[in-house]
């Protein structure tokens, strides 16, 4: 099903779960600051989220307030999980500068209707970067004007030895506002809190479509509301959805406009493809405000000169959109398939060389995510058709640097190929990558055919919230995966 590309050190495992589916003030050592805010209700931080950077003693951590001149702070401490013993205590407090950050949006910056026909004022969004982290060791932190504690666990290095957990899922929304269209999303996130809170699950992968708010900064909320107890807890790692992204503006189809804040002059828009409004007319901008991922641009000068500078260079990250990270044994590459990924466009120039860097002594194993999958099933024709050009561009390149496994969304279901070239099931000796699907974190369900592709491993339709399980041992430097449990929420 999946191999590493090197013999000389084999990782102990991959393990990784498929979501199909706050007391008072701190006393620091040095006792160096007070979190006491003089209004709880304007500056007490909202919808908590971590993210890594490409550094593995560093964790970005993320928060809203309803106030626009809240200081944003925080201590954070290493904590010893036999004794609760607090050790190496810091406290840490920014008012301007640093490693804090404020940023903001608002209608005004959207590309286009209806998200930009939502009359709202500037969000108040923070950012903080806790430094000096020990890798792989647990913590607590506490952000300015909160009584809630919070534990992560700080990355590991990357190394073949270091097991990895995690889980993936796409396509979540939220139940309270669109309950036909996201009935499974209150599940899936209770099932994922519970898998991160008890099973000490190391990060989460949210591979496109995530609130489904086509601007509505209600919508976002309510979502953030629902993943805030477990992404408070280990990195939410996001990537770009047609839900995130895709927009039209005015009559001209491909009109430029210089807001997108992937910087393209217009919308990717193939003549081969279902592309649409699909985002509302966000075109990325709630999603990159609300979710900083690594090597992002937070400078808005260094953002604009990035975005002239894009069409001329051919090895430059453009984070959320496409970028990558390390945990522990595995190298991710997060790329959009709402963006050009064919042969010499900016996106594909970068895999390419970034693929060639990768090394593979030190992360064994290679996931890519991609919220379209490159493999779809009955009855899905347009999709199928998308899924024709992405492998025509990707599927070479991917073989060519042993790609393990790639994740998507898109296609409401579960669906899981075998190791697959070129639409045939090969040696995974020889070749080959596995594909899974897993469009269904919240969304209604898609049907799937009876009558399905030889590659089709397995598929699954029966309920939201349903978890599988997949535990990963390395054999003879060949990988078997078997489903070693399942839990459907709802049917």
């Amino acid at each position: 099903m999946m191999s590493a590309a090197s013999d000389a050190t084999r990782p102990v495992a991959l393990v990784f779960f498929i979501a199909l589916i706050c007391g008072g003030h701190v006393e620091g050592s040095n006792g160096a600051v007070s979190l006491q805010g003089s209004d709880d209700s304007l500056c007490r931080p909202q919808q908590v989220h971590l993210a890594l950077t490409s550094d593995p003693t560093e964790m970005r951590v993320m928060w809203k307030t309803l106030g626009s001149s809240c200081q944003s702070g925080l201590q954070h401490w290493r904590l010893s999980r036999l004794s609760n013993d607090v050790n190496n205590t810091q406290s840490l407090l920014a008012r301007s500068g640093g490693n804090a950050i404020s940023s903001s949006y608002s209608s005004d910056d959207m590309c286009a209707s209806p998200a930009k026909d939502f009359d709202f004022a500037p969000l108040n969004l923070h950012t903080f970067i806790m430094t000096d982290l020990e890798p792989g060791e647990w913590y607590e932190y506490r952000l300015r004007d909160s009584a809630d504690t919070l534990s992560f666990r700080a990355s590991p290095r990357p190394g073949p030895e270091n097991q990895v957990s995690f889980v993936v899922y796409g396509d979540m929304g939220e139940s309270d506002h669109a309950r036909a269209k996201a009935p499974g999303a209150r599940a899936t996130a209770d099932y994922v809190t519970r898998d991160v809170i008890d099973n000490d699950v190391d990060l989460v992968v949210h591979v496109g479509d995530l609130s489904y708010a086509n601007g509505d900064p209600e919508i976002w909320d309510t979502f953030m509301d629902y993943i805030e107890p477990y992404s408070s807890r280990a990195p939410y790692m996001i990537g770009i959805g047609n839900h995130e992204y895709d927009y039209r503006t005015g009559k001209e189809k491909h009109r430029s406009h210089r807001k997108d804040p992937s910087g393209a002059s217009s919308p990717y828009d193939p003549d081969w493809g279902n592309y649409g409004n699909d985002s509302g007319g966000e075109c990325g901008v709630a999603t990159a405000r609300r979710f900083i991922m690594p090597e992002a641009y937070l400078d808005a000068a260094r953002q604009e000169a990035a975005q002239q500078e894009a069409p001329n260079h051919g090895s430059s990250v453009n984070s959320p959109f496409w970028y990558s990270f390390d945990y522990g044994s595995v190298h991710f590459v997060m790329l959009s398939t709402e963006h050009d990924v064919t042969p010499g466009s900016h996106q594909y120039r970068w895999l390419e060389q970034h693929l060639e860097g990768i090394d593979r002594c030190l992360t064994p194993w290679l996931v890519v995510g991609m919220h379209r999958p490159m493999y779809v099933v009955h009855p899905h024709k347009s999709n199928r058709i998308v899924a024709e050009h992405l492998r025509a561009s990707l599927e070479s390149l991917f073989n060519q640097y042993n790609v393990d496994l790639v994740v998507s969304g898109h296609v409401h279901s579960y669906a899981r190929t075998c190791n697959v070239y070129d639409e045939n099931c090969v040696d995974n000796l020889d070749k080959g990558t596995t594909h899974v699907t897993l469009g269904c974190g919240g969304h209604k369900l898609s049907d799937v055919d009876h009558d399905q592709y030889d590659w089709l491993d397995y598929s699954e339709t029966r309920g939201h919230g349903h978890r599988r399980y997949i535990g990963i041992q390395p054999a003879g430097g060949i990988l078997d995966a078997q489903a070693a449990s399942s839990l459907t929420a709802s049917q």
